[in-house]
């Protein structure tokens, strides 16, 4: 997972880490990125999307 996580981009490593790690709402990580709430959401969903996939690869 920590190998996956390091592979994201910076800011969808960081919204991941404050959503998931931190317990953060959505409403405050985008306060602290300076981001819009829906680029909190749909960067999440991408982010669980591509850790999904390639967690299911093979190593």
């Amino acid at each position: 997972m920590i190998n996956a996580l390091a592979r994201l981009p910076v800011r969808t490593r960081e919204v991941i880490v404050l959503r998931y790690y931190l317990d953060l709402p959505q409403a405050e990580i985008a306060a602290v990125l300076g981001i819009s709430r829906g680029t909190v959401s749909s960067t999440i969903s991408r982010a669980l999307d591509r850790l999904g996939h390639e967690l299911e690869e093979p190593m």
